[in-house]
């Protein structure tokens, strides 16, 4: 946000992109800095990019309780059109974050009324 309230710009929409492989493991309270941003007009998005369940390496982390898809559309994405997308591995990050952009410039585009 602070990254935001700096910018020498002024927006019609702001974004604040999120992607990971796991749930909040440092820093602040992800629902309290998700609950400022709204609070701000701001939008957040999620990329969520899964990992292999069976390492059991930070399983809890990386797959928490319900997925990971669902902590994010719980605790990290909020403000309008806020969506969650998901990246089944790293190797589909790329093919996802395009869509992604995609839909997040959809979304900024003006929408005409029928008829015009």
């Amino acid at each position: 946000m602070i990254q935001l309230d700096w910018a020498p710009y002024e927006a019609r929409h702001r974004v604040i992109d999120v992607s990971g492989d796991g749930d909040n493991n440092s820093g602040r309270d992800v629902t309290a800095a998700r609950d400022e941003a709204i609070a701000k007009g701001v939008t957040i998005n999620g990329l969520v990019i899964l990992t292999d369940t069976s390492t059991g390496w930070k399983s809890e982390h990386t797959n928490p309780l319900g997925g990971l898809a669902n902590y994010y559309r719980n605790n990290v994405i909020g403000g309008p059109g806020a969506f969650v997308m998901v990246a089944e591995n790293s190797n589909s990050f790329g093919d996802v974050i395009v869509k992604k952009l995609i839909a997040e410039i959809a979304q900024a585009v003006p929408q005409q009324r029928a008829g015009n």
